[in-house]
């Protein structure tokens, strides 16, 4: 009878796995590229304490360091690879252990039945009462299983009476096991129990029915005449079951149907009691059968009185000194619960220097007004009094994040390199890194960064310090660093970001040429080509479309060039042939198209042809074209000078031709309109126009170029 947390359980496992469900559902996670956020993004986390992690992560960096539990991330799987995720910045799933198979209960159950056995009683079918329930959800039936059932039968069998009380005993257990509602034995077969012993058990058994079946007041008052038992297995199990019964009866207002709790219906009277109740037991026995329950639900008291401080303590307690003998549920399961019981409560500060520093580094995330001030945090450092050095950091975090004040925040920050990198000295050097590139010296930043590399050792250290690297020489105008021959920066996503986005014509032609990496040739080929031809470089797009084989490898480029689940393009789209469409508009190759509006940038059968590309590519929108978010990796201007070509205006340019041919003009307001069906919103780039002028442009084509297969097949506008 080691009995796990009830019902609110649910509640943080359930929070766990809703989260890592965002893996394959339409809420999928998408990493954000930066290394200093104070916004909460719980799909990008970093190994270092920060504003903008989960604050699980937070937790989990923490506990690394006390040697709880190691930090072990998952690997990388092909959903993961898919978003475009590398090792950082990472989903807070991907530090939750992958739930392995159910527990097998077979052992409880011999067990059971080699007890029955020898008092010759069979045992049908029927599966337990306390198993029936999904993993996760709570109820106080679940301890109505073979291991208890098993325990009050071995009693049964040590306890001084004859064998055919042993059998009524045990057979109305086995009718007790497979319902979670028990009334009493019958008072004839009640009679048949002479014997001391056997009173006293079926004492046991009726107490422990009343209280499976919700009858709180009944069963506190059967176990309450059986505290003094002169069997010891009875006399500790009455004293637990005694305070579990009260917090059951405290809490049995206190939920709606859901499992969503209403603190204010709690019965804070038979809630002390058990409190009470649990501490007289821990106190009696220290290492007894239900110590770990009985602390387990200490953690309950504390969250439904509420009780913030000792409910802090409790954890504190429970992930930092306890052993897993001493816990009720695994570790992991404890994160999960102290971020849904403690982190997410209300502003107030707790009296506990690991649970306060969460919360704080929760209270700098950005907002109006901020939640943490610089008085409360000041008001603080009596709880840190045992943690200075986490105290100074939650102030350097402050003076950075908040007050946005660098040079404050780095005189909380030890200047001297440590030997070796915890997470918390990490975490140090990387604020103290982020404070120094925040006040724009980029130079020392970068200094610090490459001091760090060769001590970065943990999990994820290194992938979070070529992150930082590799933005601090984007943001000090250094790119060619990342893709030097000496570079340390071998995170292929975070150089995928780069060569995609900033990259200018000689390093892409460098990386075509020198990259180890076959995909990041093929990126970098890729990109020079479509930014030749977007940014109507043609005389370059012509001698570096020379570089290109003939027939252009067919697999296609995805993650690289910043497709998410899309299959991504291939380097053969640039020998398109130009062949007839479906439309009935006939083009020459790119290549002619390209040399073509080269000579003449206005050539209408050249832009409606460079529009076809496009279209019949499905380039429209594609990834390189979409805006960085300001501050990420990749976010500052790229190489390629002038405007990028959208189809659109290319059209438009058409159609305010005078010049043009009327097939080309006629196929210009044809495509120009179709470019916001069937929404009414632009799937051309470009600038938006009105929708008076799309009428106006569907009536030019339905009159003036009535005669052409593309004013007779358009019936509509929108």
């Amino acid at each position: 009878m080691r009995i796990s947390l009830l019902s609110p359980l649910a509640l943080a496992l359930f929070a766990g796995f809703s989260l890592q469900a965002q893996a394959s559902s339409d809420d999928s996670c998408y990493p954000d590229w930066r290394v200093s956020r104070n916004t909460l993004n719980g799909c990008s986390n970093l190994p270092f304490l920060s504003p903008g992690n989960d604050s699980r992560v937070n937790l989990r960096l923490l506990l690394a360091d006390k040697k709880t539990t190691p930090l072990v991330p998952n690997a990388l799987n092909e959903e993961d690879l898919s978003q475009g995720f590398g090792q950082v910045p990472f989903p807070v799933y991907r530090l939750t252990p992958t739930p392995g198979p159910e527990a097998d209960n077979d052992g409880a159950a011999n067990e059971l039945d080699q007890l029955l056995g020898s008092l010759g009683i069979p045992r049908d079918s029927r599966k337990s009462a306390g198993d029936a329930f999904l993993s996760g959800e709570g109820s106080r039936c679940r301890s109505n299983n073979d291991d208890s059932a098993t325990a009050f039968i071995g009693q049964v069998l040590k306890a001084d009476m004859p064998g055919a009380e042993q059998q009524l005993l045990a057979k109305q257990r086995l009718q007790m096991l497979t319902t979670c509602t028990w009334d009493s034995m019958a008072a004839g077969d009640a009679e048949q129990l002479k014997s001391t012993d056997g009173k006293a058990l079926l004492a046991y058994l009726q107490a422990a029915g009343d209280f499976y079946s919700g009858r709180f007041a009944d069963a506190q008052k059967g176990f309450a005449t059986l505290t003094d038992s002169s069997l010891p297995w009875l006399k500790e199990t009455a004293l637990y079951m005694s305070a579990r019964t009260a917090l059951n009866s405290a809490q049995q207002n206190a939920f709606d149907e859901y499992g969503t709790p209403s603190l204010e219906h709690v019965d804070k009277s038979a809630l002390q009691w058990a409190e009470t109740g649990f501490k007289s037991y821990l106190s009696t026995y220290p290492q007894g059968e239900y110590a770990a329950s009985a602390h387990g639900l200490l953690r309950r008291v504390h969250w439904l009185a509420p009780d913030p401080d000792a409910l802090a303590n409790d954890f504190t307690w429970q992930l930092t000194q306890a052993s897993d003998a001493q816990r009720n549920v695994s570790l992991d399961e404890l994160v999960e619960e102290v971020d849904t019981k403690l982190l997410m409560s209300p502003h107030k500060a707790v009296n506990n220097p690991l649970i306060l520093a969460l919360n704080d580094l929760m209270w700098m995330r950005a907002g109006n007004p901020p939640m943490l001030t610089r008085e409360a945090l000041d008001a603080q450092k009596p709880i840190f009094a045992q943690e200075p050095a986490l105290y100074e950091y939650v102030q350097a975090a402050f003076d950075l994040y908040v007050e946005h004040q660098p040079d404050s925040a780095l005189k909380w920050l030890p200047s001297d390199m440590p030997p070796t990198l915890d997470y918390f000295a990490f975490s140090q050097q990387t604020l103290r890194g982020l404070a120094l590139e925040a006040k724009g010296d980029w130079k020392a930043a970068q200094a610090l960064w490459l001091q760090l590399l060769p001590l970065a050792k943990q999990p994820l250290q290194r992938d979070q310090l070529e992150l930082a690297l590799a933005m601090n020489y984007e943001r000090s105008g250094q790119l060619a660093k990342v893709f030097a021959a000496d570079s340390p920066i071998s995170a292929k996503q975070v150089r995928y970001i780069l060569l995609r986005n900033i990259a200018g014509p000689e390093l892409l032609r460098q990386q075509i040429s020198q990259a180890s990496d076959p995909v990041e040739r093929q990126t970098a080929q890729f990109v020079l080509l479509y930014k030749d031809l977007l940014h109507s470089q043609f005389s370059t797009f012509a001698e570096d479309l020379k570089q290109l084989p003939t027939p252009a490898p067919e697999d296609k480029i995805g993650t690289s060039l910043g497709y998410v689940y899309a299959a991504g393009r291939s380097l053969q789209l640039f020998q398109w042939s130009g062949e007839k469409s479906e439309s009935g508009y006939a083009c020459p190759s790119i290549a002619q198209t390209a040399s073509t509006l080269q000579i003449d940038p206005k050539n209408p059968q050249g832009l409606n042809c460079f529009g076809e590309f496009i279209l019949r590519n499905g380039l429209d929108g594609m990834p390189l074209e979409q805006a960085r978010a300001a501050g990420s990796l990749g976010s500052t201007a790229s190489a390629f000078k002038g405007e990028t070509f959208s189809r659109l205006d290319g059209y438009t340019q058409v159609i305010d031709n005078a010049k043009a041919p009327h097939d080309d003009k006629a196929y210009a307001l044809f495509r120009a309109i179709n470019c916001y069906a069937p929404s009414g919103y632009n799937s051309c780039g470009g600038e938006d126009v009105d929708k008076a002028v799309r009428k106006s442009w569907f009536r030019q084509l339905k009159t003036g170029f009535a005669d052409t297969r593309w004013g007779k097949s358009l019936q509509y506008y929108w």
